[in-house]
């Protein structure tokens, strides 16, 4: 049962570093607290989450939070979050949760209220803005503590808006993170620089996405230099939250993440993303009662996947992927082999795993891919640099990974636009494409281009 009630913890109850908190931060968020604030003990650990659900995930979002409360922040844990939820929001959680509040995170069994005390009430905050992202990190460092995760709870839609069907007006490269009272989302250049900026030198240990189709090359290679480990999925996150509050399948569980730092803070980032990633697709193995058929319902089973991704390891594999589109796009120009390579491109990728883009014909799995090109390809150079990155891949880039049965996932896509998809449609996605780092770093967005004039060409004889 969700209660409607919200009740707030008395002041003599909480650690004394959320007490010294509370009467620093009595202004709105972001404000700077004083030298005394600056001056609480160093933890472990220091967890940042950015819960945006001003959309439609306004119930899944509170109930994460709800969740988190089972743990909660510890002696060595700070677990701080930023949390904005819709419209409807307090029919669920009670007065107040339309608005934006940072909270840190403590412990509370109850299931049905959140219950943790406010640091600030920010009345209505735009979380699909870079500047609310970066104000709610530098607030977290002052939080000091050994490691830093990033948590995110948002819609996520890749590396480019795949909803645009025309030029877009405003050109923005990755859909993260929507807004729906400001009406706003953040490109990947926002966000990125967002953190960047915000962190001033500080690396996070992991970053842990709760966005659907994140887990792609160009992402994760745009975070290189933001953090270490990165735990997303390449596919889309189902939620069967049906009927309501029941959560049969709720995708990322941060509260049990949380709960292995409690038992052990010092537990390393490769061993807490199997952990997420095992209480992950556990949840997907098994059918669930979806709303449908004579009896009211029907048992349906969902896909689901997640990979703990070493980010350091992307520029190795960038390398290798540059080179071979370099090769690719110089053997499309060649009017003797242009048209077997082409040939190897289409057949491969219309045989490989995708996700949801326009058509679904954008967003490959980035090894399924390359094992179906080496096989279909007569050419030795293109065999051999699939090959090398296949073996980076499962080698070094991906740390661990599970998926369902009924999939062909690896752990990361790729942004590789089908040649038959619309004019329109065609420019407009790579005009966004090419303002990722990914693209602009490499000659993959080329050889895109080439092998759609290359079927251009052929069609004309």
């Amino acid at each position: 049962m969700i209660c409607s009630g919200r009740h707030q913890p008395e002041i003599a109850s909480l650690p004394l570093i959320v007490m010294v908190m509370l009467l620093l931060w009595h202004c709105t968020f972001p404000c700077q607290p004083s030298a005394a604030g600056n001056a609480t003990s160093r933890k472990k650990i220091t967890i940042m989450c950015y819960m945006n659900g001003d959309n439609n995930l306004t119930h899944e979002v509170l109930h994460a939070v709800d969740m988190m409360e089972t743990v909660g922040s510890s002696a060595d844990l700070n677990i701080l979050a930023l949390v904005d939820g819709g419209v409807d929001a307090t029919q669920i959680y009670g007065e107040g949760w339309d608005r934006t509040k940072f909270l840190y995170i403590t412990q509370d069994d109850r299931i049905g209220a959140i219950n943790s005390p406010v640091l600030a009430d920010m009345g209505e905050q735009d979380l699909g803005s870079p500047q609310t992202l970066h104000n709610f990190i530098k607030a977290c460092l002052k939080f000091p503590a050994e490691r830093y995760i990033f948590c995110m709870f948002s819609h996520g839609r890749g590396i480019i808006d795949t909803d645009i069907l025309q030029m877009p007006g405003e050109v923005k490269s990755l859909y993260i993170s929507p807004d729906d009272t400001s009406r706003t989302v953040m490109s990947q250049p926002e966000f990125h620089d967002a953190i960047k900026t915000a962190l001033s030198g500080s690396v996070f240990d992991v970053m842990i996405f709760f966005s659907c189709l994140t887990n792609m090359v160009e992402i994760g290679y745009s975070l290189q230099d933001l953090t270490r480990y990165m735990i997303a999925s390449e596919d889309e996150i189902r939620i069967v939250n049906d009927p309501p509050g029941k959560f049969q399948i709720r995708g990322i569980k941060f509260e049990e993440i949380f709960k292995q730092l409690q038992v052990n803070p010092n537990l390393p980032a490769p061993d807490l993303g199997k952990i997420a990633v095992d209480s992950f697709v556990a949840q997907y193995n098994d059918p669930v009662a979806v709303p449908g058929g004579a009896s009211g319902s029907v048992l349906k089973r969902f896909a689901g996947g997640l990979s703990v991704v070493d980010c350091r390891r992307y520029p190795h594999l960038a390398a290798i992927l540059n080179e071979l589109a370099e090769h690719v796009t110089a053997q499309l120009r060649e009017t003797a082999n242009g048209g077997a390579v082409l040939s190897a491109i289409h057949s491969a990728s219309s045989a490989s795993q995708r996700y949801a883009s326009f058509l679904n014909q954008e967003y490959y799995d980035l090894r399924n891919f390359l094992e179906n090109l080496a096989r279909e390809t007569t050419d030795g150079k293109i065999r051999m640099l699939s090959q090398r990155a296949i073996e980076v891949i499962k080698g070094e880039l991906i740390v661990y990974e599970q998926h369902t049965a009924d999939c062909s996932s690896n752990g990361i896509s790729i942004y590789l636009s089908d040649v038959h998809l619309p004019e329109n449609v065609y420019q407009a996605h790579q005009q966004l494409y090419r303002r990722s780092r990914f693209s602009r770093e490499t000659a993959w967005d080329e050889m895109i281009e080439s092998s759609r004039m290359r079927l251009k060409k052929s069609l004309k004889r």
